[in-house]
Order: structure tokens, then sequence, then C-alpha cells
């Protein structure tokens, strides 16, 4: 019960950075491609909170929050570029800290206190430390990685209905509200974690390498 509860307030912060770092990148992006509006306010953090894909992050250690709303018409209109990188740009920040959080770790020494690692130094503020910016690591790169599958509501569900024929979307579209259970019962069976193994292994091989 007490690991069980230690690993809740561990995760939570990483999730909330993982959330807030994918859904303010998409915002900024979409913002300075003019492809918001002004009713729609920010993202705001609990607006941007998706039950199953919040549950999704606690028990699988990857999920998916709410999307902002982005005209992706109006910048498939305009070019493919920006409405690409729009889509990618929740991706690409959720990299980004989780590379940056994964050199603190090792390059700081915090990784000696992590429960996770071998030979732990047992010291109780440090070790909730190390273990917070373990999880922030983990959880944002699994997130970057996850969110590239074309499944909706995950990004790369909006690249390829920015990739396909006009023709199509609407075939897409109608099959959206089958992605949460799609996601669901893939992630249940393995196949997710199946898929993600190569990269979540490579990027374990290196922590090793910079440890």
């Amino acid at each position: 019960m007490f690991e069980m509860m230690r690993n809740f307030f561990c995760l939570t912060p990483a999730i909330a950075a993982a959330i807030l770092s994918h859904e303010y990148a998409r915002f900024i992006t979409a913002r300075r491609f003019e492809a918001t509006k002004p009713e729609w306010g920010g993202p705001g953090f609990i607006r941007r909170i998706d039950p199953v894909g919040l549950l999704m992050f606690y028990f699988f250690k990857f999920g998916w929050s709410r999307p902002f709303p982005v005209n992706y018409w109006k910048l498939r209109k305009a070019k493919y570029f920006k409405a690409i990188l729009t889509a990618l740009s929740g991706s690409i920040a959720n990299f980004s800290l989780g590379v940056i959080t994964g050199l603190i770790f090792y390059l700081s020494g915090l990784h000696r206190f992590s429960t996770f690692m071998p030979e732990t130094v047992s010291s109780f503020p440090a070790s909730y430390l190390a273990d917070v910016v373990y999880w922030t690591m983990v959880i944002n790169l699994n997130t970057a990685l996850f969110n590239l599958i074309p499944i909706p509501p995950l990004d790369g569900a909006n690249i390829v209905t920015m990739l396909v024929p006009e023709s199509q979307v609407n075939w897409l579209v109608k099959y959206e509200l089958y992605g949460i259970l799609t996601l669901l019962v893939l992630s249940l069976m393995g196949i997710i974690q199946l898929i993600m193994w190569p990269i979540t292994q490579f990027i374990q091989l290196l922590a090793r390498l910079i440890a």
C-alpha cells in the first residue's frame, strides 16, 4: 500500500508535466500559425485532462490528454508543413523534456538516489525527487513515442488526416469514436507496449551509457 501511494505521488507531477508540455506546445504553435480562435482561450490544465487517458498514464506509463482545438484545415490549405509541425509539436515537446530530465537525472547524480536504480542510496527527500525526475523522463519519452501512433485521439491520427485525400477524411473522422476503445484494447493486450519496445530499449541503453 505504501509503495502504491508513493508511486502515485511520484507519477502525478510527471504526468502533469507531460500533459502541460504537450498541450502548451500545441497551443503556442497553433497560435503562431493563427490556427486558433480567441474564444477557445488557453489550454488550461484541468480542461486538457481526459479521464481515460489519465488512467492510462498511471497504469501503463503512457497516455493522452484532451487535445487543444486547432483549425488544422486552415493550416492544411495554407501549408502542409505548418499543419504537420503543429500536430507534432506536442510530441516534440515531450521528447525534449524527456531528454532534458534524463540528462539531469544521470549527470546530476540523482540516479544514485532513485528506488528504480540498483545500489540506491537511501535518503527520503532525495529519493522522492529522484523518482519524480525519473518518471518525468520515462513518461515524457513514452508519451512522445505513443502519440505518433495513427489512432485517434493521438497526434499520429491528425498527421494521417492531413496527408490523405479530402475524399477519405470523412471516412477517418467517422471512426474517431472508436479510437479510445481501440487504444485500450491494444494496451490491455500488450500490443502497444510491443510496438514501443524497441524504442524504449534503445532509450534505456542510452541511459546506461550516460550513467
